[in-house]
């Protein structure tokens, strides 16, 4: 594998259109909220993610994975990838047995919390069986999201999950595995993430999944509990992951490796006009990571990148549209100052130190 191959990244899983309503309040059932603004885009974890990816390095080759409909939806995405030419199209596959998947999003605007109601569509149906491993050059494969994803959620009799099967086959290959999840309330994510966990090298979730992963709270109320970072990290690492864990959360970022160094990232104090969605910026922060991680730079730095990435999808309704160059990602750190850090942690090196 050269360089280009080992740099280049590979994105499978949910494509899907967001239909996108920012509301004043969420109603409860029979009364009525107000849509102040609206927006369609293309949604869904491997969407988000190369696209964000595609923004951020338009030299850096990339290759879509999924399955999409055959209908007005599934044009939709297909020609939003076509305007980034390092995106690969050869593997998203199309199928007239269901619809593309879409999402209305329900955000209210004063809060920045996000409501989901989800039709599956033709994500159900991307498997194994949709991937040619021999024509996918990469060093990375990122998968999400899991629960999300029904064919790979399927038992398996070896692995336990058919995701536990298709990473495992990618570590055996050669190529870096990372799995993003779904924030889903239920008991589903002790059942079908941990034997995934055993075959993958970096693990992303954000404040929720990660509790609802390892059954240890992070929250008190609205208030982060900083001192169960690292338990909540350990319990996925102990599940196997091999490199890291990142939670991410909207103060910052956490990372704890698998030889037990710790990192956090704080957030930017951003003023309230410059928010206008956040709908994707925890998959633009995956891209970040992602990102730094083909460009091999040390943890920090990966870290810096993944929180900028994150904190300028905000400034657009859309999940990738805030997303610019790389070199002008960071640069964000020249604008806004950080959050503070927990006590448990070092205050980061001042914004503005390049990245390279």
């Amino acid at each position: 594998m050269n360089t280009a191959q080992s740099r280049a990244i590979a994105c499978g899983g949910n494509w899907c259109v967001d239909l996108v309503k920012v509301i004043d309040v969420y109603p409860e059932e029979s009364s009525l909220a107000n849509i102040l603004n609206e927006s369609m885009g293309g949604g869904g974890c491997a969407h988000n993610v190369i696209l964000s990816l595609a923004r951020l390095d338009p030299t850096l080759e990339l290759y879509a994975l999924g399955v999409i409909g055959q209908d007005t939806f599934g044009d939709y995405l297909w020609e939003e990838c076509r305007n980034y030419p390092n995106i690969r199209l050869d593997q998203l596959r199309r199928t007239s047995q269901s619809k593309t998947s879409y999402t209305d999003v329900f955000n209210v605007l004063s809060s920045g919390r996000r409501t989901f109601f989800h039709h599956r569509g033709a994500n159900q149906f991307f498997s194994p069986e949709n991937v040619d491993l021999q024509d996918l050059p990469v060093g990375f494969f990122h998968l999400g999201y899991l629960l999300l994803l029904d064919s790979m959620d399927r038992a398996d009799p070896e692995y336990q999950t058919v995701a536990g099967r298709f990473l495992a086959e990618l570590q055996r290959r050669g190529i870096k595995t990372s799995i993003d999840l779904v924030s889903e309330n239920s008991d589903r994510f002790t059942q079908l993430v941990p034997p995934a966990l055993k075959f993958v090298d970096y693990c992303i979730m954000n404040d929720f999944e990660s509790s609802r992963l390892s059954g240890i709270p992070i929250r008190q109320g609205e208030q982060l509990l900083p001192a169960n970072f690292k338990p909540i990290a350990q319990r996925a690492l102990d599940e196997g992951v091999r490199e890291f864990v990142v939670i991410h959360f909207p103060e910052g970022a956490y990372l704890l490796s698998r030889s037990g160094e710790e990192f956090y990232q704080p957030s930017f104090d951003l003023p309230p006009d410059y928010i206008v969605g956040t709908t994707g910026a925890g998959d633009s922060f995956c891209a970040g990571l992602l990102y730094g991680l083909s460009r091999q730079w040390e943890y920090p730095d990966i870290l810096r990148l993944a929180v900028s990435a994150g904190a300028m999808n905000l400034r657009d309704l859309t999940t990738v549209g805030g997303i610019g160059h790389w070199t002008e990602v960071e640069q964000i750190e020249k604008r806004f100052p950080y959050r503070s850090c927990p006590p448990l942690f070092t205050t980061p090196p001042e914004s503005g130190r390049d990245l390279k």
